[in-house]
């Protein structure tokens, strides 16, 4: 029972690891993006659509980081055998699932916001 005590310790870490690495690279690729949209010649309203674009590739990512890191949780609260990690872990989740309601949320306005224009265009 130990072992597998220790085996999920260890998947919860690996996939909260995941987690972490999934953010850092969201956050590289949409500097990049940024960066790079900064640079290119084309009129403002090119530039706020890749910067829409962005974001939307952002949120998408950060969202699914955030939903590894709740697994991470959950694998934890399994093995966890104080009421007061019980109770972190589970403020942690509850946390985490708002964040993750509210970026999925942006992320729909702001993919309406670019099918509306561009059914203008």
């Amino acid at each position: 029972m130990h072992q597998i005590h220790m085996v999920m310790e260890w998947v919860a870490v690996v996939i909260d690891l995941t987690g972490a690495l999934v953010m850092v690279w969201a956050f590289i690729t949409a500097v990049v993006s940024v960066v790079r949209s900064s640079f290119t010649a084309g009129d403002a309203r090119s530039r706020i659509h890749d910067l829409q674009v962005t974001r939307c590739g952002l949120g998408i990512k950060l969202v699914f980081a955030l939903e590894l890191m709740i697994v991470s949780d959950l694998l934890q609260t399994i093995v966890s055998r104080s009421l007061d990690d019980l109770i972190l872990l589970g403020s942690l989740v509850l946390i985490r699932t708002v964040i993750a309601y509210f970026l999925n949320k942006e992320i729909q306005d702001v993919e309406a916001e670019l099918a509306q224009d561009a059914n203008q265009s």
